[in-house]
């Protein structure tokens, strides 16, 4: 593991318990898996008050994970079947739906991995995210990858297509893959 100390935790826990004290979190994790890291899961959908304006959220975000000062100047910036930059990205992921005839209100996902304070560094969090990717979406998706070090907490942000070029299959999130895939996936990281 690289980080034996981290924790997953599915994300309503994850967002009550950040609103604990330390020492209550601690007498909650008792019992619990040793985890990696806290993760969160969201989708990007096609903005209904912006309907000229296709994709406006995705965009958004896309500029969101890249920007600079978050991410050390462009340092801690990847893609994966898609290029390394928030406006290319977003055109080939447009551009693949287009082609597929995939135009549906969600546009993509984007997940969060988070480290503990003080653990992790940007250079370990990259190398975990590129792992994880790599199990997890099999190379199936255009994804644009990041690592914010400008909080307490290094994390990173993977936005991906919600539509694989390979497949034309949508992404299907399904109630348990939680526990199931993705948790699994972390630990063994």
């Amino acid at each position: 593991h690289l980080f034996p100390q981290m924790r997953i935790l599915p994300m309503p826990k994850a967002l009550g318990l950040l609103k604990k004290s330390a020492k209550q979190l601690k007498k909650q994790e008792k019992g619990w898996q040793n985890l990696m890291a806290i993760t969160k899961i969201m989708n990007i959908k096609n903005s209904k008050k912006y309907k000229k304006k296709a994709g406006k959220h995705l965009i958004n975000a896309l500029e969101y994970i890249t920007n600079p000062q978050k991410t050390q100047n462009g340092l801690y910036v990847s893609g994966i079947n898609c290029p390394a930059n928030a406006r290319a990205a977003f055109s080939q992921m447009t551009q693949t739906k287009k082609q597929l005839n995939s135009n549906g209100t969600r546009q993509a996902y984007h997940f969060i991995l988070s480290c503990p304070e003080g653990e992790g560094t940007p250079e370990i969090m990259m190398e975990l995210t590129k792992r994880f990717l790599e199990e997890y979406l099999q190379d199936d998706y255009e994804v644009l990858y990041t690592v914010h070090d400008n909080t307490v907490k290094v994390h990173s942000h993977i936005i991906f297509n919600s539509v694989s070029f390979r497949t034309g299959k949508k992404y299907r999130y399904e109630n348990g893959d939680w526990e199931k895939i993705i948790q699994p996936i972390v630990n063994k990281l």
